[in-house]
């Protein structure tokens, strides 16, 4: 338990070295500026913010000390996960802060929906990035950001049989829209895991 705080400390050095802080700070400003808007617009606003939330967490997997850090006693899938749990701790605050902004401003806004998109594209991020980072490449964070964006396009033009973004929020149509994303959010997870596992235990 000793190495925890000092683990946690590297993965904030490393974090904030890639940047992580300004999808974050670019997600409070978009709240922030469209807050006269957003009783009206507040699902856009939340869409918006998701994307930013998980291009942070996408920022997280870059790995700048890798070459370094290779030497401790903390083995690759840790030091991951310290940079994954450090994003998701500077991120998911302000996304709550978000969802609590846009339920003032909007009473209807579906927060239970757009909460699960949110959730789901951040383990996108986490696992686009680290399956990059497992097959070599040093910086991955913006493919990865680039894979969730069109991820979210793609999403997007599903046809409205198949809608998974702002589907129907009650009977049939919401409990499928949500089998598809819990579908969509067990492959991140599966790739993660994949990615997070040493070489030499494959």
């Amino acid at each position: 338990m000793s190495t925890s705080p000092a683990l946690l400390g590297a993965s904030w050095l490393s974090v904030r070295r890639t940047g992580v802080l300004w999808p974050v700070a670019a997600a409070v400003v978009l709240v922030s500026a469209t807050l006269p808007w957003q009783d009206g617009y507040s699902v856009l606003v939340l869409h918006g913010v998701a994307l930013l939330v998980a291009a942070a967490v996408a920022s997280s997997t870059d790995d700048p000390s890798a070459d370094v850090a290779a030497a401790t006693p903390h083995p690759r899938h840790v030091r991951t996960l310290g940079r994954l749990l450090v994003a998701l701790a500077v991120a998911v605050p302000a996304y709550l802060a978000a969802a609590g902004v846009a339920e003032l401003r909007a009473q209807q806004t579906p927060l239970q929906s757009l909460m699960v998109e949110a959730v789901v594209l951040v383990l996108a991020a986490a696992a686009i990035g680290t399956a990059l980072r497992d097959r070599g490449v040093h910086a991955p964070a913006y493919p990865a950001g680039l894979g969730v964006l069109l991820l979210a396009f793609a999403l997007e033009w599903l046809p409205r049989g198949w809608a998974m973004i702002d589907p129907q929020t009650w009977g049939p149509p919401w409990q499928a829209a949500l089998l598809r994303w819990l579908a969509l959010g067990l492959l991140c997870v599966a790739v993660l895991l994949r990615a997070l596992r040493e070489p030499a235990a494959r």
